[in-house]
């Protein structure tokens, strides 16, 4: 809504395209304060590729770029039902798309995070605050409306070391969030196939106030 001219941008859209990803983390520096703190940056790429789109010449719909600093504790404690607290933490992220008006869309946020373990069961909970603009008229200024102050991401491994996970994000005073489920199957070496299913707002943030259903199927190598 803070964008209306941006609806004319997507004329012509397929519902099918390609996505792609590319992540890595490196360690900055480890045992900060004698802790055993690490000091982690990140990096996410992310493009939606209308590949199909043969009419407007396949061009990439969107592309996010996520770089951020991540500090993280390891810690020992004792959970309900069984469960480990493994890991606190913090974190800086940045989240663009790098256009022009009227498509441009931005963020910052810091968050605290903490990582929990019941036994194949891994859950990393996440809250955040979304840095405010210095102008006033910013991008995106209800982002957090749709994308809410927090996520949960989990991931289960099974017998056959194939995994299934996902993340989990919900504003409760607007109602708006998503769910994104992922099963991944080990074919060989460090490549896995995998089928992802996606639900609500945000997938990128170019469309974060806009809801979707996705179903991707893919190869996975790390």
């Amino acid at each position: 809504p803070t964008r209306e001219a941006a609806q004319a941008s997507t004329d012509g859209d397929k519902n099918v395209e390609a996505r792609m990803q590319i992540s890595f983390k490196s360690k900055l520096a480890e045992d900060l304060f004698s802790s055993r703190a690490d000091l982690w940056f990140g990096y996410t790429q992310v493009s939606h590729w209308q590949v199909y789109n043969q009419g407007n010449s396949a061009p990439f719909r969107n592309t996010d770029y996520e770089p951020e600093l991540i500090l993280t504790q390891p810690v020992k404690m004792d959970l309900p039902w069984g469960g480990k607290l493994r890991m606190v933490g913090t974190g800086l992220v940045h989240q663009s798309n790098g256009r022009t008006e009227p498509l441009s869309r931005s963020w910052n946020r810091a968050y605290v995070m903490a990582g929990t373990e019941w036994g194949n069961l891994t859950v990393i909970p996440r809250l955040w605050l979304i840095g405010k603009e210095s102008n006033k008229a910013s991008d995106n200024p209800d982002i957090g409306d749709y994308m809410g102050y927090g996520d949960i991401r989990w991931l289960y491994g099974l017998d056959n070391h194939s995994t299934v996970g996902g993340v989990m994000r919900y504003n409760p005073s607007t109602h708006n969030g998503a769910v994104q489920i992922d099963y991944a199957y080990p074919l060989t070496g460090g490549m896995k196939a995998y089928i992802q299913l996606f639900h609500g707002y945000g997938e990128n943030v170019q469309d974060y106030n806009h809801k979707s259903t996705n179903v991707g199927i893919g190869l996975m190598f790390n």
